[in-house]
Parts: structure tokens; C-alpha cells; sequence
């Protein structure tokens, strides 16, 4: 089975539409971003794929379940998370979580890229997808609202 465990924010809820409509990805909504990890990894160990789509404030909340069940037991887990605050972010409070998104990314040596308009964001998720399979951990990708336009 392949998923996608949300709480979606305003991007991520134009993004979950999407899943919702598809016939081929099971749109799972959470309580709380940690349980959408744990979601994501449960697909996985049963032999699917799970995704966890949330914004960054709450991919900052998921450092002990990275640290204690992604990374520890080396599930895939690829992550689409709405880069608030990025400069390109028009609301104003985001910014303070914009400022540290890449930095934490960094501390805690994950994976990631940021999405790139000019190419088509459906081969960016797949790439992402794969690399997560591929190291058996979680893969990171950041977009912004013009993502998705």
C-alpha cells in the first residue's frame, strides 16, 4: 500500500487534494506530525511506501522519531514539507521557522532538496522517493506555495 499521512497546512492541504483524488495513494490525516511518521514507517515495514507531507514547523516537533525510529531502524520515509517562511512566504510570522528549516536540516544530517519550478515537481517526488528506498532512511523536499501553481 502506498500513503500519505498529513496535517496539512494551507500548501500541503492544496497538495493533499491531489492525493485525495488519486486512485493509487491513501490520504491518511493525523493528529500530530510525529503520528504521520510513524504512519509512513508502518507502510513501509508492511512493504509499501508511505510520505509524510506537513509544513516545517512541524517537521521541527519530528526529531526524536527521525532519530528513534527512522533513522535507528533504517526505514525509507520521504517527507513533503511546505518551506514557510522562506523569503518567498508572504506571511510575515513564518519567517522565524523559515530562518532555521535548512539549518536543522543540516544538524541533523538529513537529506533534502529544494524544489525547483523549472523542473516538473511529479519527477522531483519520484527522485525523492527513490533516494529515500535507496539509503533506507528519510529524503526531504521543501516546496513553497509557487510550488505548486
Amino acid at each position: 500500500m502506498t500513503l500519505a499521512a498529513s496535517v496539512p497546512d494551507t500548501w500541503i492541504g492544496r497538495l493533499m487534494q491531489a492525493v485525495r483524488a488519486s486512485a493509487k495513494i491513501r490520504a491518511v490525516d493525523v493528529a500530530r506530525e510525529e503520528e504521520a511518521v510513524a504512519i509512513a514507517c508502518g507502510a513501509s515495514l508492511a512493504g509499501g511506501r508511505g510520505a509524510v507531507l506537513i509544513q516545517n514547523a512541524g517537521l521541527l516537533n519530528c526529531g526524536g522519531v527521525l532519530a528513534g525510529l527512522v533513522e535507528l531502524y533504517r526505514i525509507p520515509c520521504f517527507f513533503i514539507v511546505s518551506y514557510r517562511g522562506d523569503g518567498r512566504d508572504p506571511i510575515y510570522y513564518h519567517t522565524p521557522k523559515g530562518r532555521v528549516t535548512e539549518a536543522t536540516l543540516g544538524a541533523w544530517r538529513l537529506p533534502y532538496a529544494l524544489a525547483d519550478r523549472a523542473e516538473d515537481l511529479a519527477a522531483q517526488v519520484a527522485r525523492g522517493v527513490e533516494l529515500a528506498d535507496e539509503s533506507r532512511g528519510p529524503y526531504v523536499l521543501l516546496i513553497t506555495g509557487g510550488d505548486l501553481e
